[in-house]
């Protein structure tokens, strides 16, 4: 059973400093690959961009669904204890304000969410884990970057392997042990956060997927970016469609658990 109202996934923003006319200004960004990948297999993505803390949990319960996609940013060091490894580090303060305490909200209440690239290191570093700051300078890593002057698509090419854990949730999903993968970000897992279960791995060790340890709670990590181009990649397009199927049962639990119950005579 599917409801005549499209799931609504809260989609997290960004903000950055960009050009307008002859001076440089913030704006609040939503990726526009992630909005346009939700429409089209049937959601709807909305935006609640700098909710304070005390709003978080009624805004999450508008919701069936948590987006967190990529972002030229980093999040920043200081919230797993260390400093940045560089001053010219691009970070973003105002979405780590607002997605490591809704993270650990939306986890708690079992509201589906999925992570990409930095988004995926927003959810790690939320449940207490940390980041290589710089995969170039991690000893005998696989090529994580992408290349300077590539065009889009070249951008988020498959750059290299991952590999499923043995028999676990991805495997199940994906329908295969291994396969290629995108890769943009010089940043990665460092120390999982405690909850989260690695469920692959590039062929130097660097956790590619990660859920937490609910089954029955679709929350995932994805270093990669299975929202790109989901339609031509068979794995891709199982991982979205795990998503969309679990925000339409969120959805269908918080509708029903709302409704009045039947008066008796």
């Amino acid at each position: 059973m599917r409801l005549t109202r499209p799931p609504l996934i809260w989609v997290v923003a960004s903000h950055r400093h960009l050009h307008n006319a002859q001076r440089e200004q913030c704006y609040t960004v939503m990726d526009e690959v992630g909005t346009r990948t939700l429409v089209n297999m049937g959601l709807q993505p909305v935006c609640y961009p700098r909710v304070p803390p005390e709003r978080l949990a009624a805004m999450l319960d508008t919701v069936d669904g948590l987006l967190l996609g990529g972002s030229d940013t980093n999040v920043h060091p200081r919230l797993y204890g260390e400093a940045p490894y560089t001053p010219e580090m691009l970070l973003d303060e105002s979405r780590d304000a607002l997605v490591q305490p809704l993270i650990r909200l939306a986890v708690e209440r079992g509201v589906p969410l999925i992570s990409f690239c930095r988004g995926s290191h927003d959810f790690n570093v939320a449940m207490g884990g940390s980041l290589h700051q710089c995969l170039k300078h991690v000893p005998g890593s696989v090529k994580h970057w992408e290349n300077e002057g590539e065009t889009i698509d070249q951008d988020y090419a498959e750059r290299h392997m991952v590999t499923c854990a043995p028999g676990g949730e991805l495997e199940q999903i994906a329908g295969m042990r291994r396969f290629g993968v995108s890769s943009l970000h010089l940043q990665g897992v460092k120390r999982l956060g405690s909850g989260l279960i690695a469920e692959a791995r590039a062929d130097d060790g660097l956790v590619e997927a990660f859920r937490w340890r609910d089954e029955n709670v679709f929350a995932w990590g994805f270093q990669f970016h299975p929202e790109w181009g989901w339609r031509r990649h068979p794995v891709y397009g199982r991982i979205m469609h795990a998503y969309v199927d679990a925000c339409h049962a969120y959805q269908l639990r918080r509708v029903t658990a709302s409704e009045p119950l039947p008066e008796t005579a």
